[in-house]
């Protein structure tokens, strides 16, 4: 497996899990020890079984379908996501993978794969230095919201621009908060020294 396909596979696993985090049906009905081994799981699934859970209605995809799919991503990441996020559907290409799928799904993927792309190189240089590490992945954020701004100016071209608007505001509020966190920690380790 490249660099590229491990940090897709990672996003796609991340991305899960924030879905579940995120569920309130799965509040009410799971405990936190119950949760904890569903994150347990998705951390051990095959890769496929992840792309086919998002986004073909949980049906394990192809080794063609998982190219297709990580195209997408890469071209979602680099180009932008209104595109992506403004269908109906998270589908993947050439409509293969259309029915069903958790919506806006691809969106947030290609974000964290672009935040992981951006800021996994400067973490692992500065492993000996917590602050840096933090100021590194800020960085990835920073440019994160900036692809996220964009995009929503992309959004009068695409299927629904409402949808994609709104789609995008939701994503640019989750990295904001991520944005705050940081700099809360890196607030606290300036002030230990």
């Amino acid at each position: 497996m490249n660099k590229d396909s491990k940090l897709i596979e990672v996003s796609c696993k991340e991305h899960l899990m924030n879905v579940v985090k995120e569920s309130k049906n799965l509040d009410k009905k799971l405990s936190f020890f119950q949760k904890t081994l569903l994150y347990d799981k998705i951390k051990e699934m095959k890769y496929e079984k992840v792309i086919g859970l998002l986004f073909n209605e949980g049906k394990e995809v192809t080794q063609e379908q998982k190219r297709e799919f990580e195209s997408k991503t890469k071209k979602a990441a680099k180009y932008g996501t209104a595109m992506v996020v403004g269908s109906a559907l998270g589908h993947v290409a050439t409509g293969k993978m259309t029915k069903g799928g958790f919506k806006g799904a691809l969106g947030a993927v290609a974000a964290l794969y672009l935040y992981r792309k951006l800021s996994e190189p400067c973490v692992r240089k500065n492993l000996g230095n917590r602050q840096n590490q933090i100021t590194c992945k800020m960085d990835a954020i920073k440019q994160v919201m900036d692809q996220i701004k964009v995009d929503m100016g992309k959004c009068n071209v695409a299927a629904d621009p409402i949808k994609c608007r709104k789609k995008l505001s939701n994503e640019l509020v989750k990295w904001q908060v991520k944005y705050q966190q940081y700099l809360i920690q890196v607030t606290k380790l300036k002030r230990k020294k």
